[in-house]
């Protein structure tokens, strides 16, 4: 076996690799999302763990995310992607790739590796993770997803009653539908609006403007709102990567929540991306505890739909005294 480190004539082989063998959306380790964090300052590393005939069984692309006092670690979302073909174990081929990462991370001054691969069993990749540390959430570690090659008959019986109610009122309401980059600084606005409402932390102002100018040009994320005449009163950012479509972050005005706009965003998304000829509808993040409305928003439209499930974050140090200064500023 033998790692190659990628440069841009890759692309194409890269994304086709991700999208064949992703057991999620795949679109973190996409070539374009690498592409969105190179436009926020961060430097990319790709590799690809290949046998020695050529054929690819593994990828994993790497953010450099800086740190205080000079240092910085290295960050693997929902990474790394195996050959769901490779006759090589997974423990095997985790032992390999993640003895070249953490090679690498020394040799740039990374003082730790934090991966949240979307690995559905802890038995997975355990060897690779058996020195590493769990730590909180960085992407969601459970999800709701739709089958949407069903009809859209099929689609709606499946929903709550409620919900499907709630869809009519958005539509007697006349709530229009429609999506562009037009629409950026009324999805950021309603962003800050819902972040203060709900007591999270958003991301910042140019995160979404460089995602949006990063992602949409070539279709991959689109900006898709709900207006009342000419205000938009919801607005999501949804991602279409592969056989899948991801309602990635979402935003809404609460003076207007009787007209149940959010219902119907999402279910004009649904067909949108069924008409693209996509099959999974990821909703991106669900925990009856943390996030208890979301959650209920979400499973009003697969109600009896169980949720995927991954094993979650861990870190694997590098430089073990760094790493414990790392930990005590962020108890701090």
């Amino acid at each position: 076996m033998k790692i190659i480190h990628c440069d841009h004539s890759w692309t194409e082989i890269w994304n086709q690799f991700v999208t064949a063998n992703s057991s999620d959306a795949g679109f973190l380790q996409s070539w374009q999302w690498g592409k969105f964090q190179e436009k926020l300052g961060r430097s990319i590393y790709r590799l690809v763990l290949q046998d020695d005939d050529g054929e690819i069984l593994a990828v994993t692309q790497l953010i450099r995310m800086p740190l205080p006092l000079g240092k910085c670690y290295f960050y693997i979302p929902r990474g790394p992607i195996e050959s769901s073909k490779s006759k090589v174990k997974s423990s095997k081929l985790t032992e390999y790739l993640f003895s070249e990462i953490k090679s690498l991370a020394k040799k740039e001054g990374a003082i730790f590796v934090r991966l949240d691969p979307a690995w559905q069993n802890e038995s997975v990749g355990a060897k690779a993770l058996k020195d590493a540390i769990p730590v909180g959430l960085v992407q969601p570690k459970q999800t709701l997803i739709l089958d949407i090659a069903k009809s859209e008959e099929d689609l709606l019986s499946q929903m709550k009653s409620k919900c499907r109610y709630n869809i009519k009122v958005a539509q007697k309401h006349c709530v229009e539908i429609d999506e562009g980059e037009k629409y950026l600084d009324d999805f950021i606005n309603l962003t800050k609006k819902t972040a203060q409402r709900d007591e999270f932390i958003s991301h910042g102002e140019n995160y979404y403007r460089q995602m949006l100018a990063a992602l949409a040009p070539d279709g991959t994320m689109k900006l898709i709102v709900a207006k009342d005449g000419d205000k938009v009163i919801v607005a999501n950012l949804v991602i279409f990567f592969g056989d899948w479509c991801v309602y990635l972050h979402g935003a809404s005005d609460y003076d207007y929540r009787d007209q149940m706009a959010p219902y119907l965003l999402q279910w004009e998304t649904i067909q949108l991306a069924k008409g693209y000829g996509k099959k999974y509808y990821d909703f991106w993040g669900v925990d009856e505890k943390k996030w208890p409305g979301v959650t209920r928003f979400k499973t009003g439209f697969a109600p009896e739909r169980a949720f995927t499930r991954y094993v979650g974050a861990y870190d694997l140090p590098v430089s073990k005294w760094w790493y414990k200064i790392y930990k005590v500023l962020k108890r701090q």
